[in-house]
C-alpha cells in the first residue's frame, strides 16, 4: 500500500512537471515580437564577425591606426546597442585586425548629413528594427561599408547583409546592394549564404 501511495505521489509530481514543461514550450513558440527581435539580434551578433571577415578587401577598410571601426546604430533606445557593443568588444578582432566599437544614434550617422571628421568605417551594425529601406541603402552607399541588420526583411530592403532564418540559420547577403557599396565577398561565403533580392 505504501508503494502505491509513493507511486501515486511520483505520478502527480511527474504530471505537474510535464504541465510546466508544456507551458514553457508553448510560450517559447509564441514569443512576442520584441523577444523575436532580441533573438535575431543575438544570432546576428554571432554571425556578424564571419560576415565581416568574408569581405575580400577587409584589410583596406582599416583606419590609420590599423583598426576596423564598427559603429552600432540605434533609433530610440540604446539598450540593444549596448548589448551589441559588449558582444563585439569581447571579440576584439576579426581576421587578426583589432576592432573599435562605438554606438551612435542613427541620426548622427544619417547619410544626408555632412561628414564632419568621420573616421573611415569598416561596418555599420543596425541594433534597431524598422529602419526605412532607403536609409539602409543610403548608409551603405555613402559610407561604402557593410551595413549588417539582423532584423527580418532588412536585407531585402537595403542592408548589405544580415541573417536568414528558415530550417537553419544562414548569413544573408544582398549582392546588388553590396555592389552599390563597392563590396565583394569571398566565394566560399557566397556559396553558403542565402541570397536576398
Amino acid at each position: 500500500m505504501t508503494r502505491s501511495i509513493q507511486h501515486a505521489g511520483c505520478g502527480r509530481q511527474l504530471g505537474a512537471l510535464s504541465c510546466l514543461l508544456l507551458l514553457w514550450l508553448s510560450s517559447a513558440w509564441a514569443l512576442p515580437l520584441w523577444q523575436q527581435e532580441l533573438q535575431r539580434l543575438r544570432v546576428g551578433l554571432n554571425l556578424f564577425p564571419a560576415v565581416l571577415g568574408a569581405q575580400e578587401q577587409l584589410s583596406a577598410q582599416r583606419n590609420a591606426d590599423g583598426v576596423l571601426e564598427i559603429v552600432i546604430v540605434y533609433r530610440s533606445t540604446d539598450k540593444a546597442a549596448q548589448q551589441a557593443v559588449a558582444s563585439l568588444e569581447a571579440l576584439s578582432q576579426v581576421q587578426g585586425h583589432p576592432l573599435r566599437v562605438s554606438v551612435l544614434p542613427i541620426d548622427q550617422l544619417e547619410p544626408d548629413r555632412e561628414p564632419d571628421r568621420e573616421p573611415p568605417l569598416a561596418a555599420i551594425f543596425v541594433a534597431s528594427s524598422g529602419l526605412e529601406p532607403d536609409l539602409l541603402r543610403r548608409l551603405s552607399e555613402r559610407h561604402q561599408v557593410l551595413v549588417f541588420s539582423p532584423f527580418e526583411g532588412d536585407v531585402s530592403a537595403g542592408a548589405v547583409a544580415g541573417i536568414h532564418v528558415a530550417d537553419r540559420i544562414l548569413p544573408s547577403i544582398n549582392l546588388a546592394q553590396a555592389r552599390r557599396a563597392g563590396l565583394s565577398f569571398q566565394p566560399f561565403f557566397l556559396r553558403v549564404a542565402h541570397h536576398a533580392e
